[in-house]
């Protein structure tokens, strides 16, 4: 491929920092960490990075994850390109050399990374930079990419490698969904990256990836959460009660964002002793990551970027009454926080008749 147009001179350098910190691996394994639930993106990143260091540096590695693969995409894409993960329940971080956060910072609560803890030793992400990130011995965080994937697979080829079928297809689907393929927050070098993949992977593999079969719970998850669906003018908002699974949260926040004149989406759901908040938008005035962050404040944990945010709030400590409560807060406060406050609310399918 003819990368002229395609600036690699910060990968080099950062490949080259990036040996000099492995380096003193020998045979003790690096732990690559995942966000919480992780997504396609954090998968990809951090089934790159192992390749990487394994062909590049000769230091092997294990990935690890906190939470639960549970989006029927997220399940597919691991059990077809055959990813080895390991859920950190079973992890012991110390036998490790050090540890990696992929698509993941210190300090932003959708991780395992808690602020007490000693930070990784190797961070690399395209959220905004979190402060805590800054004492890792090696960081590299790009807001403006569209993925950590663009960052990993440019790694790749600074380090003149070449992604074997699975992996390119890793790094394309991770691209493409945080991206919406290239339609939010592209930068140019995604551009590149996609590019650059595509010819390396399997059209059919990524489309089943894409298209897997779906449980009828979710289904029925699905239907509770348009049958909750509030419209505030151009503000669609649904609280799903108790989930199962989290995943359904963004996935129905992503389809509301769909709604002819709507250009904000908020979804909430109950699992566990947690609240569970995504937040999509397509406004210019306000960045979403920025709005949840307020919206949380010093309750929850949250962050994001211009389009598309997430948050979680623990609800370990109150009461019954104050759990009710606390959805219709969160939405007051929201609307305000985007000056909505004043619009009157619309359900968006109706109120079910008692026979439906």
């Amino acid at each position: 491929m003819n990368t002229q147009r395609w600036d690699l001179t910060k990968s080099t350098h950062k490949l080259t920092e990036l040996e000099a910190v492995v380096r003193g691996a020998g045979k003790k394994k690096v732990l690559i960490l995942c966000h919480n639930n992780p997504d396609p993106d954090s998968i990809a990143s951090a089934y790159g990075l192992s390749f990487l260091m394994t062909k590049a540096f000769g230091v092997r590695s294990v990935i690890g994850y906190g939470g639960v693969v549970t989006r029927a995409e997220n399940k597919a894409m691991v059990q077809r390109l055959r990813i080895k993960m390991n859920q950190m329940s079973r992890v012991v971080p110390s036998r490790y050399y050090g540890m990696a956060a992929v698509d993941a910072q210190p300090g932003t609560g959708n991780n395992l990374l808690k602020p007490d803890m000693s930070p990784p030793f190797i961070v690399i992400d395209h959220h905004p930079l979190r402060k805590l990130s800054l004492k890792a011995e090696f960081y590299d965080v790009r807001p403006h990419y569209g993925a950590t994937s663009t960052i990993i697979t440019e790694y790749i080829l600074a380090a003149e490698l070449t992604p074997t079928r699975s992996l390119a297809n890793a790094l394309l689907y991770g691209l493409k969904t945080d991206t919406r393929s290239l339609v939010r927050a592209g930068s140019r070098a995604d551009f590149e990256a996609f590019n650059y993949l595509s010819p390396l992977s399997n059209p059919r593999v990524i489309g089943a990836i894409e298209r897997p079969g779906l449980s009828q719970q979710y289904f029925r998850d699905f239907h509770r959460g348009l049958s909750n669906t509030v419209l505030y003018r151009d503000v669609a908002v649904s609280y799903l009660g108790k989930i199962d699974s989290e995943a359904i949260v963004p996935e129905l926040a992503d389809w509301l964002l769909r709604i002819d004149g709507v250009s904000w989406s908020l979804c909430m759901g109950e699992m566990g002793n947690l609240m569970i908040l995504s937040l999509r938008s397509t406004s210019r005035k306000y960045r979403s990551g920025g709005v949840i962050r307020q919206l949380v404040d010093r309750i929850g944990s949250a962050g994001g970027h211009r389009e598309m945010a997430g948050g979680q709030i623990p609800l370990t400590g109150l009461s019954r009454s104050e759990r009710r409560q606390l959805p219709v807060q969160l939405v007051a406060r929201f609307l305000k926080l985007i000056k909505r406050e004043k619009i009157g609310p619309k359900p968006l399918v109706g109120i079910p008749g008692p026979n439906e």
